[in-house]
């Protein structure tokens, strides 16, 4: 079997949804059903199209939304300024602007995003997550790197080089994640109550 081997960002998870191509609304995770709304503040963040040429009448992506260091160093040094509290790390920075209530104050926080999976798109199928990942890096999206391997020895080899250079991201990240790449074969894997058992992180 492939898989494809990706960092793991460490970031707010988020749905992303468009209708005919125009992005209408997006929320985080929260419990896996309902998340908050937070589509004015993710407007913001130059990465997320608002309108995407080509779009099938409905898509649903997901993502990770993350403060690159730089905007985390910024924003620690103008919280000093300010006499403000600071950030524990960007993960908890980039939560709490995107929750906050003014999309000014988000703009400024120089969020970003990467996306990692498509969850509908409608009149589409995929054979594979890498065709999947391509199909939205076609559509604008900024997308997750990731390397496909049938080896296990080659799939070692790359979560230590994704630690290893870890420094070098723009982001952090909290690890590797491992995922069968043929889609048919994650249906018959399916999933337990909390994590599907077609994936793995490391």
């Amino acid at each position: 079997a492939e898989f494809s081997v990706e960092p793991k960002i460490d970031g707010l998870s988020v749905a992303l949804e468009y209708e005919n191509g125009r992005f209408v609304r997006g929320a985080t995770r929260g419990d896996g059903v309902e998340g908050e709304d937070v589509t004015e503040n993710l407007k913001t963040i130059h990465s997320i199209p608002l309108k995407i040429d080509n779009a099938p009448a409905k898509l649903i992506v997901r993502g990770e939304v993350y403060m690159p260091k730089t905007s985390f160093e910024k924003l620690n040094m103008r919280q000093e300024e300010e006499g403000k509290p600071l950030f524990a790390n960007p993960r908890n920075a980039a939560a709490g602007s995107l929750r906050q209530l003014d999309p000014k104050i988000a703009a400024k926080r120089g969020l970003d995003i990467l996306v990692f999976n498509v969850q509908h798109a409608e009149g589409i199928t995929f054979e594979t997550h890498a065709q999947s990942l391509d199909y939205l890096r076609s559509l604008q999206f900024k997308v997750v790197p990731y390397t496909l391997h049938e080896d296990i020895n080659a799939i070692k080899d790359r979560i230590l080089s994704i630690n290893e250079n870890r420094a070098a991201l723009t982001c952090d990240i909290d690890g590797a994640v491992v995922k069968v790449n043929d889609l048919a074969l994650r249906q018959s894997l399916g999933a337990t109550a909390k994590f599907p058992r077609w994936a793995a992180a490391y």
